[in-house]
């Protein structure tokens, strides 16, 4: 771990305009109590599972939709500017400094109709790594990637 991260937590905040008591996002906190975002991370989105890169260097962002069917941007964690449109309907985790595990959408355009896929930056390969899901949420045998740090 960076040792200026050290001692400093985020807690996701899932509340908002829906009458809740915050709006969504991230609360940062330090040993003292609540602190502002860390550099590198004042334009998380609470959506966007991936976040920072493990360089530190890009921010995975929003859906794009732009150049692809299906696609997000990654983002200068330092302005909050798009930077690049890459493949994937929802950035999910850093594989390394450039390539990122995504869900992405099949031919059909059927955003509920998803696959896990490997995307790299400035690049159009997509490699799948598992089959395309079940459309429905209630289907047995659906399942949910779950990733972890090594």
């Amino acid at each position: 771990m960076d040792p200026g991260r050290a001692g400093r937590r985020r807690a996701r905040v899932l509340a908002g305009r829906s009458g809740l008591p915050s709006e969504p996002g991230y609360q940062f906190y330090d040993r003292q109590g609540a602190i502002g975002p860390p550099a590198g991370e004042k334009y998380l989105s609470w959506f966007v599972d991936a976040g920072l890169s493990p360089d530190g260097r890009r921010l995975a962002g929003e859906f794009a939709g732009k150049k692809y069917k299906s696609s997000s941007w990654i983002v200068d964690p330092r302005t909050g500017k798009n930077v690049v449109e890459t493949y994937g309907q929802q950035l999910l985790a850093w594989a390394d400094d450039s390539t990122l595990v995504a869900w992405n959408v099949g031919p059909d355009g059927n955003e509920y109709h998803q696959r896990l896929v490997l995307v790299t930056l400035d690049s159009d390969e997509v490699v799948p790594l598992s089959d395309f899901r079940a459309v429905k949420d209630d289907t047995l045998g659906r399942w949910t990637p779950i990733f972890a740090d090594r």
